[in-house]
């Protein structure tokens, strides 16, 4: 069989990922996006790359650059937000040429929004330079936007040099900031009310969403704007998300579905981390975990692998290897990156 119009997957090699030193108030992600941005975009107008051709593998990037898995796919979704690449599930990440077609339609993002909700927070409490900002935790649940995306802002504001990060606290380093003026709704919201619609319209009870690729393609958006849009639809229980290819379904809008033992399982362990661990704590083994919660050790696996996805862990290889915890999560009834569940999906994980 000819395997010439097969992708063609470009090496880590061929990138010459040299980016593995950060500093301390580097946000990582901008950092390897941008680097990305402008080797994709030299590599297109040089012909050494062309549409259609798949970037390495998250798990080969991240080694390389020495990163968690979390942090590329995070990059990953920003490049899709750029129209510089199109996530395909099973396939990889394949790349575009934004000129080939007209952009997506460009609003607010989740992060640019909070940056902005954050600097009029700073301007209404009347911060000035010096001032130390209550924690991470605290601004998200004032502002009702998840820790990931609190940090994403301030760290944000740390390169723009609004704020300074000064061991474990941020400070405020200058007060003549401009606030732009963000739109009322996210592209993520916005999405989601469209989608609401399109289920209102199309779907009943039982009924399968497409895919989040074909979902980007209706409505015009990225894969990642798709993901956020689901994320708000499912805290009103209209429909239910699974990973793979189980899909998303619909559901009356109360209705609850029993959880697979790796997603109760993953539910179990993100409790532990919030309750017990804090970054650069190491994990039980796999295991010590699969002999407490009476799971395979496989079962295990697939949980950490997905929290890993997720960016709250890191595997890390050889003699003093193991699992670390590199961000604590928020609390499970309150966000679950991945799974579409409402508090009574969580009380399955306690059976």
């Amino acid at each position: 069989m000819s395997h010439q119009n097969f992708p063609r997957r470009i090496t880590v090699a061929e990138m010459a990922p040299h980016v593995h030193s950060f500093g301390v108030n580097e946000n990582k992600v901008n950092k390897i996006t941008e680097w990305m941005s402008k080797w994709l975009i030299a590599a297109l107008s040089s012909g050494k790359i062309k549409s259609g051709d798949l970037l390495p593998s998250k798990g080969d990037l991240a080694f390389h650059i020495g990163v968690s898995k979390g942090t590329i796919q995070n990059v990953f979704r920003n490049l899709e937000d750029e129209g510089f690449v199109e996530s395909k599930q099973r396939l990889g990440t394949f790349i575009k040429n934004p000129k080939d077609k007209p952009s997506m339609e460009k609003l607010t993002s989740k992060r640019e929004f909070a940056i902005e909700v954050v600097k009029e927070y700073l301007q209404n409490e009347a911060y000035t330079p010096g001032d130390s900002l209550i924690s991470i935790r605290q601004l998200a649940q004032k502002m009702g936007i998840s820790n990931s995306t609190i940090r994403s802002a301030v760290l944000n504001l740390v390169s723009e040099g609004i704020l300074e990060k000064r061991g474990k606290i941020f400070v405020v380093k200058k007060a003549d900031y401009i606030i732009s003026e963000k739109s009322s709704k996210t592209l993520a919201e916005k999405t989601a009310s469209k989608i609401h619609t399109y289920i209102e319209k199309n779907l009943q009870k039982g009924g399968k969403l497409p895919s989040n690729t074909e979902l980007a393609r209706i409505f015009n958006v990225s894969v990642k704007t798709i993901h956020d849009a689901l994320k708000q639809i499912s805290k009103s229980g209209l429909i239910y998300s699974r990973r793979g290819r189980y899909g998303t379904l619909v559901t009356s809008g109360g209705d609850s579905a029993e959880l697979y033992f790796y997603e109760k399982t993953e539910i179990k362990i993100r409790q532990y981390i919030i309750e017990n661990c804090k970054a650069g704590d190491k994990l039980p083994s796999i295991s010590n975990i699969a002999e407490q919660y009476g799971v395979s050790p496989k079962t295990v696996k697939k949980a950490l692998d997905n929290l890993s996805e997720d960016g709250y862990l890191v595997f890390r290889r050889g003699r003093y290897g193991g699992t670390f915890v590199i961000e604590i999560p928020q609390e499970v009834k309150e966000a679950y990156k991945w799974l579409a569940i409402s508090s009574d999906y969580v009380s399955n994980a306690e059976n």
